[in-house]
């Protein structure tokens, strides 16, 4: 049976209430608490041996605590700051040492280690960022162009004439990041998924703006710069309306097909001198996808999406690929481009430094 607060008050109170004062000492009866605990208590069903050893345990307890119910345990003792202290040196020293070896080398449990780390130190795990490799001579080219955008670009309405473009491959079998994908069970389930040696995928070029985006033009071979001409830069050009053509920018990266003497005068037949690539006057940093809105952010997004199921060829990639370009509203242009501004600032504050790990 378990007793409330009031009952074993109510002990307690009898228990002295009915005691006696002889030969200078007073004296107290079990009994006596019992029969008038009963009588108070008459509707309930016990039994008169559980109730005598309740009664001692409870005036056992008033005696030793001055509390009428059981307490909450102690538990573990508390960690003490030496050893607060040593686990926080290991871990500046080492800010990769994981829980087990910090438990290893310091003696303390792994379950304290992680109390302490959470709970006293106020400490969280990160994920590294993964980014491309900058060599000596890009910052000062990231520098160069990021000072050049924001004296060109601000005013929105020259974004929403300009185009960024790229190119990405999509992978019929998508991708699985094994460091990251876990399957919980009681035992090895054994699971693996297959990879063909050949595997089939598809390319994909897009051209954004602050308000709209163009494409996807698919490819399925290595891009050429007669390719790039004839299968992407001709129907994009057809399809600029005036205003874009005659004041907006095109931006594309430096790989081989884009930057061909002959890809480069085509493009300067149309833009002159608005063309942003390397070999031209406003040359577009290399190694710098953190500086372009469909490496930062649509090929992530667009992969993230289209492969939240499986497909059995690549006409049902296609057609994924194209339903969501389709939902990629003027809003989320708009937050892309923002982004892009706020990425050129954070360049520039870091002197073309990488910045990644500080969105």
């Amino acid at each position: 049976m378990v007793y409330s607060v009031e009952q074993n008050t109510f002990i307690v109170m009898s228990y002295y209430r009915n005691g006696t004062f002889v030969d200078g000492a007073w004296l107290y009866s079990v009994a006596a608490c019992k029969q008038e605990y009963l009588a108070n208590y008459p509707d309930l069903e016990i039994q008169e041996t559980s109730l005598e050893a309740h009664i001692r345990d409870v005036i056992n307890r008033f005696v030793r605590t001055g509390n009428v119910n059981k307490g909450k345990s102690s538990g573990r003792p508390a960690v003490s700051e030496e050893v607060v202290d040593d686990l926080r040196e290991r871990l500046e020293q080492n800010p990769q040492t994981s829980l087990t070896r910090l438990s290893r080398q310091s003696g303390v449990p792994v379950t304290t280690c992680h109390k302490v780390v959470k709970k006293r130190l106020h400490m969280h795990p990160y994920k590294i960022t993964t980014v491309q490799q900058l060599l000596p001579i890009d910052p000062p080219r990231r520098v160069e162009y990021c000072n050049w955008f924001q004296n060109t670009f601000h005013d929105d309405g020259l974004l929403d004439l300009t185009f960024f473009s790229d190119e990405a491959w999509f992978h019929l079998s998508g991708y699985v990041n094994s460091q990251n994908f876990r399957i919980w069970s009681a035992e090895n389930p054994h699971v693996f998924v297959e990879t063909p040696l050949h595997p089939l995928k598809i390319g994909v070029w897009l051209a954004v703006s602050r308000r709209r985006i163009y494409g996807p033009i698919f490819f399925h071979d290595t891009m050429t710069g007669e390719r790039y001409r004839q299968q992407i830069l001709e129907p994009f050009i057809q399809q600029l309306d005036d205003e874009e053509l005659q004041l907006g920018y095109f931006q594309q990266d430096g790989a081989t097909a884009h930057t061909a003497r002959a890809t480069l005068e085509y493009l300067q037949q149309h833009y002159d001198d608005r063309v942003i690539s390397l070999g031209v006057q406003h040359a577009f940093p290399p190694r710098s996808p953190d500086l372009t809105p469909l490496d930062f952010s649509i090929f992530g997004y667009l992969k993230d999406k289209v492969f939240q199921r499986q497909m059995n060829n690549l006409a049902e990639l296609q057609h994924e690929i194209e339903r969501w370009v389709q939902s990629i509203d003027g809003r989320m242009l708009q937050n892309i481009f923002e982004s892009k501004k706020k990425r050129v600032n954070m360049c520039l504050e870091l002197n073309g430094e990488h910045f990644q790990h500080l969105l």
